[in-house]
């Protein structure tokens, strides 16, 4: 029911992205599907975002975040993830995605491109786990 819960704004969310693009500052939130039959999470979001939440053994130390955007055009930049970890058990990690959006007026080409992210999460097999994407957008010059 939970899920169901999630998957139906992250959905709703995700259309929006598509049609209007990133409210500058609003966050996005990102989809956590549960892999069958390996550890993990495939992650889904915002500039059609695919990437895996995993650890490599049960017991290591750390998650590992991989994936992948596809921007509409150049000039987009992800900036280093915040990650919060609240000290409880399970822990409740927020990750959040922060992308600098191309300025109104700048130069872009018109190119599917492609920026790879990739980072490490220190928290428990147990750990839940939210993921959002921000646009950050420049004031025009």
């Amino acid at each position: 029911m939970r899920s169901q819960r999630i998957a139906l704004p992250a959905l709703l969310a995700g259309a929006a992205v598509l049609l209007f693009g990133c409210p500058c500052g609003e966050e996005v939130p990102g989809e956590l599907v549960p892999f069958s039959g390996r550890f993990g999470y495939f992650v889904a979001g915002a500039w059609d975002f695919e990437g895996a939440l995993t650890k490599e053994n049960l017991g290591d130390p750390e998650w590992a975040l991989e994936g992948t955007f596809q921007f509409p055009s150049s000039g987009y930049t992800v900036l280093a993830p915040e990650v919060q970890v609240a000290e409880s058990y399970p822990e409740q990690v927020r990750i959040r995605i922060r992308v600098l959006t191309p300025s109104p007026g700048e130069v872009v080409l018109p190119v599917i491109t492609e920026a790879p992210v990739s980072f490490t999460i220190p928290a428990s097999d147990r750990a839940e786990f939210d993921v959002w994407f921000v646009p950050l957008c420049l004031a025009p010059d």
